[in-house]
């Protein structure tokens, strides 16, 4: 039989050997063989196509742009109302020293609250991302420093613009995760026709944030907290993890409350990842889908 022998840092006395079958030790060795070869992005892709999502390329300005559309969204010519869902900031830097070659994220949470919508919906990407850090005009401070920069945004808004002219869409609903939640307050106020704001485990205010985590501050980015706050017509939704170590949820409360429309919404047992993808369907049916949602007041 195989013999895999897993060592850490307990005592020998504590140290686990496991014996397996050798096809089992085979078929171990192949798939982490595997995870190595492929790139973030080709994963990212993979998870988008096992969740029945269609993937799209949108020029904006002077950026292109990755964008997944589910089935729905997909299949329809003429949009009334769709969800622009926003994600994080993916994977800026390895072990938080070396700046990645490919910021896409490693984690497809974004993928599954999509899967899980079924309004239309869009997952609009940032310039490099999805596979597009190679692309002309990319270079790395788009993101690490510049991540949510006035250049990031309006790029991000003339694809999205492009995009909802030709599906001929009148309201829009942003949903954004982690980062993606900074932009959607950001892109928020170039459409006319946004209709509600969601973020999730936000970075809403990234002075706040660089001073928790003692990183240098974002200097070439727009901060949300800064901003104008949103029309009152716009709602807003702003949910945090109480147990989130990475976006405290006092920087969340602490944006929501001086907006003229927000729900703030802290989830005790939540953190930064866990566990969003089980609540969103109860989210989106309480609080997004348009007959459903009943803003407190």
């Amino acid at each position: 039989m195989g013999l895999l022998r897993f060592s850490t840092d307990y005592p020998d006395a504590l140290k686990t050997t496991i014996r397996l079958k050798p096809e089992i030790v085979g078929l171990i060795v192949l798939l982490i063989q595997l995870s190595g070869c492929a790139t973030p992005s080709e994963r990212f892709e993979s998870s988008a196509k096992s969740l029945g999502l269609t993937s799209i390329e949108i020029s904006g300005d002077p950026f292109h742009h990755r964008a997944y559309l589910n089935r729905t969204a997909a299949q329809s010519d003429i949009i009334p109302l769709v969800h622009v869902y926003l994600d994080g900031d993916g994977t800026p830097w390895e072990m938080n020293r070396w700046i990645a070659e490919d910021p896409t994220p490693r984690n497809p949470l974004i993928l599954h609250l999509m899967a899980a919508d079924e309004e239309p919906a869009i997952l609009l990407g940032r310039p490099c991302y999805y596979g597009l850090h190679s692309t002309d005009k990319c270079h790395n401070s788009l993101w690490t420093s510049k991540r949510y920069s006035t250049e990031v945004v309006e790029s991000m808004a003339t694809a999205l613009r492009k995009w909802l002219t030709n599906s001929k869409t009148a309201s829009v609903v942003l949903i954004g995760y982690s980062g993606g939640g900074t932009l959607a307050t950001l892109l928020a106020p170039y459409f006319e026709h946004t209709s509600i704001v969601v973020t999730v485990a936000a970075n809403l205010n990234t002075r706040a944030w660089s001073l928790h985590h003692g990183y240098l501050p974002l200097d070439a980015s727009l901060n949300p907290i800064d901003a104008q706050p949103l029309p009152a017509k716009i709602k807003q939704i702003h949910l945090a993890g109480v147990n989130d170590d990475n976006v405290p949820a006092l920087i969340i409360e602490s944006f929501s409350r001086r907006q003229a429309n927000a729900v703030y919404l802290p989830i005790d047992g939540f953190d930064h990842m866990c566990c969003w993808a089980d609540l969103w369907p109860n989210i989106l049916k309480k609080y997004i889908t348009p007959t459903d949602y009943q803003p407190d007041r």
